[in-house]
């Protein structure tokens, strides 16, 4: 039986009485994972439709140079009506507010209704704030586009308010700039940050003194960079301490009014500026679904990743966690190559072929970018762990790589171009709104 007692769900029944249907299927969600699902399916004979919120597939790896204006958010993001048809693909905007798994529906947030037969989950996650509703309102997060363009908005406005300050004590609140979360994103960003400011503050702020401008990285973790080998991560904090950023480990972030940051240990951080990179967690679409959950509000599957109990519910990327806890890293390598074995898991399946083995990542390697001319880059398939110009390098080359649309390179490369070798920001526009 399906779920011991309970019947099969109704699109299968469906399904089986009436063979020769075409087979709907739903992916939710236009990521990394959800891109090469629809790849995967391309010319399969299968009738696919793509939900998104957004009309644009995100480059999220890059998100933090949008933040620190090294990029604009054009440059890492494309129309998915532009990319969809060509693999066959129909796109619906909207948001996603309830799934069915047992009528096989998900319920849109304008009142329609989407039935499938095979549902694939790649709705992502969001920063996770760990329910703490005043850092929530106060804190700054760069996880969507939104987001990042809002924090770069928010740094020029700090400069822009330290300038007209008369006292030094209010100047200093607002150059104090605070990043929580020691990750490959919160590094990155401190890194990036700390170049902003030694560009941006001489020449165009001349009322200004660097001398007073303090970036913080708050982690609560031993060690930069989890995940990475200890002579990187020692690299890491060496090279960020050399920028003149103050690091704090074993100390979590507590409370945030909007002046003054508490932690768990220590006196209380004076800064008008937390910038937010300490967790993630599932999309909020799924909080409704009563399925077994792990870390994070992550969707326990099976080793087909199958959703346990709904076989005709695959969930690849960010969301998906094995059960038994066995390791779902987060990343794009695992999100791309997690949607391709589900794809070809469905397409064996659905041709009445042998079940394809269990699903095995392989982990192509990670890698973090320490600002200009550095980085760090482990590569365990042939036990490569190094650092510097050569890293840099790679982690240049890839990223452009995968940027997806010459367009996008072309812009991107030019952007590059103008901060690595001019030395100068590429974005500095104000825009009102939440900055104020």
């Amino acid at each position: 039986g399906w779920r011991g007692a309970t019947a099969a769900p109704a699109c299968l029944n469906a399904y089986h009485l009436k063979p020769l249907m075409t087979e709907r299927v739903l992916i939710l969600g236009g990521g990394f994972a959800g891109l090469t699902v629809a790849q995967g399916l391309r010319g399969k004979g299968f009738a696919i439709t793509l939900v998104d919120q957004h009309n644009y597939h995100l480059f999220q790896p890059l998100l933090y140079q949008v933040a620190t204006g090294e990029l604009l958010g054009e440059a890492i993001t494309t129309p998915l009506r532009h990319l969809l048809p060509s693999y066959g693909v129909s796109f619906r905007l909207g948001n996603v507010i309830e799934i069915d798994l047992l009528r096989c529906q998900v319920h849109m947030e304008d009142g329609d209704v989407l039935e499938y037969d095979f549902l694939f989950l790649a709705l992502g996650t969001v920063t996770n704030f760990f329910g703490n509703k005043t850092i929530s309102q106060h804190a700054l997060d760069i996880k969507g586009l939104e987001g990042a363009e809002t924090t770069r908005s928010r740094l020029i406005l700090a400069l822009e308010r330290a300038s007209q300050s008369k006292n030094a004590e209010d100047r200093r609140e607002w150059l104090h700039f605070v990043v929580a979360g020691g990750g490959a994103t919160g590094v990155e960003f401190c890194a990036a940050l700390v170049e902003l400011l030694q560009n941006l503050v001489p020449n165009e702020y001349p009322e200004l003194d660097f001398r007073e401008v303090q970036v913080s990285l708050v982690h609560g973790g031993e060690a930069l960079l989890p995940g990475f080998a200890n002579n990187l991560q020692k690299h890491a904090a060496t090279k960020l301490r050399r920028l003149g950023i103050n690091l704090l480990f074993g100390t979590h972030v507590k409370d945030y009014d909007g002046q003054t940051i508490i932690c768990d240990s220590g006196p209380p951080i004076s800064a008008r500026t937390l910038i937010w990179t300490a967790g993630v967690a599932a999309n909020p679409s799924l909080s409704s679904l009563t399925v077994p959950k792990g870390r994070g509000g992550r969707l326990l599957v099976d080793h087909h990743l199958r959703l346990l109990d709904f076989p005709e519910v695959f969930v690849v990327g960010d969301l998906a966690i094995f059960t038994g806890g066995d390791a779902c890293p987060q990343v794009a390598p695992f999100a791309m190559q997690s949607a391709r074995y589900a794809a070809k898991f469905l397409c064996a399946q659905s041709a009445h072929k042998p079940l394809i083995p269990p699903f095995g990542y392989h982990d192509p390697g990670i890698m973090t970018v320490l600002g200009r001319l550095d980085a760090v880059c482990q590569i365990p398939r042939w036990h490569l762990r190094w650092y510097g110009l050569s890293a840099w390098g790679l982690w240049l080359g890839l990223h452009l790589y995968r940027i997806i649309g010459t367009g996008n390179r072309l812009r991107t490369l030019l952007d590059w171009s103008n901060d690595y070798i001019r030395r100068r920001t590429s974005v500095q526009l104000l825009r009102q709104g939440r900055d104020d």
